[in-house]
């Protein structure tokens, strides 16, 4: 569909429509090769209607894709055809984005955690899926810390977790205190947090916000001009800001909090694959590896692609599914396409590496996939 078309699409979603009720935006019926969907989850402020992108097999094992910021569940256009032939895919636009309700309050990581938890199981009851589906987690940028944050504390829920772009919430602190440029990359977050940032994101002529997503990219064709049209209807005025900036205010003021209960949270009980962008501009991809020390011996894996930006599902989508397969294949059987495990259930851990196999504490290397320890 031509950029001139999608925009004649777009009236609701237009910087002088502030407030329209998200399941009537043009953002609830985004074009591609899934269906357009809508459920309401239970949460602690009351029940959340969230849009989401669907597609595969309902009976199939299924994947949660998560996205971050700034972004929506488009993100993942390029990943849910590829993964829908032999999975039920569901990429859910997260609280306060796009299509999905905007609530003044719950953009903690706690209440992140809980509205995934809920999601996963209510998308499932609304497919039929059969008792024991299991369900694969991944998550990117802000998908990926709310992912962390989940198997942390709920890890039989899921079968495996891929993390992209960003580290163990432990992990993160720990390399932030020793590493000067990490604190200089990370700046930002701080910045995100001050009061004329909404309008400013806002306000954002295309050519800016063309180059927010695009220079950072290696494979320049994976935003062009109809991405940009969703883009800034994702993000044209105060009403669609605000809320995925609240990400950051309590991230911040939650800070003391959230940083205890990493610091004091058992080691992930499930298998974890960890990827990254040589090239990522925000988040150095050393943690890709320091990530694995806070997962059970032998059930992490890493990569990092070289030429790749922050963005890994964008600058190489096959090859990030690629690697997810690999991991995947690796699992127990039940955790495969056709597997009938609890969904997260007691997994057998990976095998560990063998003797002498370099581990990503000895050689995380951009285009080198590196299995814990064991």
């Amino acid at each position: 569909m031509g950029a001139a078309v999608l925009a004649t699409a777009l009236p609701g979603c237009a910087g002088a429509t502030r407030r329209t009720p998200p399941a009537e935006s043009a953002l609830g019926d985004l074009p591609g090769r899934w269906e357009n969907l809508f459920l309401e989850v239970p949460a602690a402020d009351g029940p959340l209607q969230m849009h989401y992108l669907a597609a595969g097999p309902k009976d199939a094992p299924r994947v949660l894709l998560l996205h971050g910021f700034p972004d929506f569940s488009y993100t993942w256009r390029e990943v849910v055809p590829l993964l829908s032939g032999e999975y039920r895919v569901v990429a859910p636009d997260l609280r306060g984005y796009a299509a999905t309700a905007k609530p003044r309050k719950g953009y903690d990581l706690d209440n992140l955690a809980a509205d995934i938890l809920a999601f996963a199981d209510a998308s499932a009851r609304a497919d039929g899926a059969a008792e024991g589906t299991p369900t694969h987690l991944i998550g990117h940028d802000w998908g990926a810390a709310v992912g962390w944050w989940t198997v942390s504390t709920r890890p039989r829920r899921f079968a495996s977790f891929t993390a992209l772009s960003v580290p163990h919430p432990r992990a993160f602190n720990e390399f932030l205190e020793r590493s000067p440029e990490q604190r200089k990359r990370s700046r930002y977050m701080r910045l995100l947090t001050f009061p004329g940032v909404p309008a400013y994101i806002a306000g954002m002529r295309d050519k800016k916000r063309m180059a927010l997503y695009r220079d950072d990219l290696h494979r320049k064709d994976a935003f062009g001009d109809v991405e940009l049209i969703w883009y800034r209807a994702a993000f044209d005025s105060t009403w669609e800001t605000r809320g995925p900036l609240r990400y950051y205010r309590q991230k911040f003021r939650k800070a003391k909090a959230n940083d205890e209960k990493a610091r004091k949270a058992p080691l992930v009980a499930l298998p974890v694959l960890v990827l990254w962008g040589q090239d990522d501009k925000y988040v150095m991809w050393a943690m890709a590896a320091e990530s694995c020390k806070y997962v059970e011996p032998g059930m992490c894996t890493t990569h990092v692609f070289p030429d790749v930006s922050h963005w890994p599902h964008w600058d190489d989508p096959r090859g990030v599914v690629e690697h997810w397969r690999a991991f995947v294949a690796d699992l127990p059987p039940s955790a495969a396409p056709g597997g009938d495990a609890t969904p997260g259930g007691d997994a057998t851990p990976s095998a560990a590496p063998a003797a002498g196999e370099p581990t990503p504490a000895e050689s995380p290397l951009p285009g080198v996939s590196t299995p814990a320890p064991g």
